[in-house]
């Protein structure tokens, strides 16, 4: 039988796995090719995407818990064969794009005898960095970078992989040992307490690589791991909303209403990640410069409310407003859910993974070629975020193709080995 998935959802997917791979065009070297340029990319706060990943991750999680029966005993074997099947589900295409990472990184840098820098590199140097990539390659093909052993990585991305593993393996024993009590309680009081403890310690969900420290001295966990528990049990809630949704009958009205909060949410956050990263004015409170009375004394401070770097709060609404946004999506209510029910929104979700897997093969490596190829001059740099752009989506579905082409060739040969059997 085969699983029905959710053409909205997978349309979101391939949304907001683009809003990544612009955001990540900031992470190109422009500076190499026009220096003291001042260049503002799309989608500044783009890196706050992987919140809707996070959210849907923790609905999924929910939906595959729910399906399992009650009298389910919890044992090594299930937690192994659950943790299996997440893993495999994008394991394979991470793998092939870990390689193909390794594979550019190496083939740039010391084939065209060129580091970040552009100085030569000895043929002992040139060795000496292709074994300390390919020791990184084979650790983070394990997925255990999240769990504290960590360093300078090929795929820094795949950080969110690791953490959903890490925070999956935590989750599931407490899931399976009572559902209800898990969905009704522990869940929301996880994801409330956690997102609150990340508003004291830095008012963001940015920065997943920040180390949190036990008594102020023993680092014991990184932030993303801890915004991917808040916000995978957060899914959790969106699951057991989105339930009671669906016993509901919609008027007519009701579901145009419910797509105008869906769509809101969604285009809140996408505004939000491109927008205020480069104005930095928060879209509730304006800048308030409250003009006191000189009755109240000269020595009263002038107050300003406003955004700033240090005060990110409108991050965590637009959590919220996601987390809406998906419920409705999920719960197919609305009046827009039947317009995605069309293969091609099947195969955006499944090809959204690749792109966001690829990215920094050119993110890392465009300006270096540019720059040997003598191009800089020739391209100002929206043609080279345009190219990076291509790139980058042109080679995830040649990857995905080639991927898709040798599963399907696997399927069939192992299909007529097994009719031969029966013969």
């Amino acid at each position: 039988m085969v699983k029905k998935r959710n053409g909205a959802i997978d349309f979101w997917r391939f949304v907001f796995a683009a809003i990544l791979v612009l955001f990540h065009s900031s992470m190109m070297d422009i500076a190499l090719i026009h220096p003291g340029e001042e260049y503002i990319f799309p989608f500044r706060l783009g890196s706050l995407a992987v919140e809707f990943f996070l959210l849907t991750s923790g609905f999924l999680f929910a939906k595959s818990m729910n399906k399992k029966k009650e009298n389910d005993t919890l044992s090594w074997k299930s937690t192994w064969t659950f943790m299996k099947g997440k893993v495999m589900s994008f394991y394979p295409a991470y793998l092939i794009c870990l390689i193909l990472t390794f594979i550019a990184v190496n083939v740039t840098r010391y084939i065209c005898h060129v580091d970040p820098y552009l100085k030569g590199l000895s043929k002992t140097e040139s060795i000496r960095e292709l074994l300390i990539n390919f020791g990184k390659m084979i650790y983070e093909a394990t997925l255990l970078r999240n769990f504290g052993l960590d360093f300078e990585r090929l795929l820094d991305q795949a950080w969110y992989l690791s953490a959903m593993i890490l925070v999956l393996l935590l989750l599931y024993p407490l899931y399976a040992k009572n559902k209800r009590r898990f969905e009704y309680f522990i869940a929301p009081v996880i994801a409330v307490g956690l997102l609150g403890f990340m508003f004291m310690h830095g008012q963001s969900l940015l920065n997943p690589s920040k180390k949190y420290e036990l008594f102020y001295k023993y680092a014991f966990t990184y932030k993303g791991n801890v915004r991917a528990l808040a916000e995978i049990c957060l899914g959790v809630v969106c699951y057991r909303v989105c339930e009671w949704l669906k016993k509901l009958d919609f008027s007519k009205l009701g579901k145009v209403l419910l797509a105008v909060i869906e769509l809101f949410g969604y285009g809140f956050a996408i505004v939000y990640m491109h927008f205020m990263a480069n104005s930095y004015l928060n879209l509730f409170w304006r800048q308030l410069s409250l003009k006191l009375s000189p009755a109240l004394g000269k020595d009263v401070k002038v107050i300003e409310p406003g955004y700033s770097n240090s005060f990110n709060a409108v991050e965590f609404v637009m959590l919220f407003f996601l987390a809406v946004s998906v419920t409705i999506t999920f719960s197919e209510k609305s009046i827009i859910s039947k317009l995605f029910n069309h293969k091609i929104f099947t195969v955006l979700g499944q090809y959204s993974l690749y792109p966001y897997l690829l990215y920094s093969i050119f993110s890392e490596n465009l300006p270096l070629w540019i720059k040997k190829w003598d191009l800089a001059d020739k391209l100002t740099t929206d043609q080279i975020v345009v190219i990076y752009c291509v790139l980058t989506f042109v080679t995830a579905a040649i990857v995905m193709a080639a991927h898709m082409g040798v599963k399907s060739l696997l399927r069939r040969r192992k299909t007529r080995r097994l009719a031969a059997r029966e013969v």
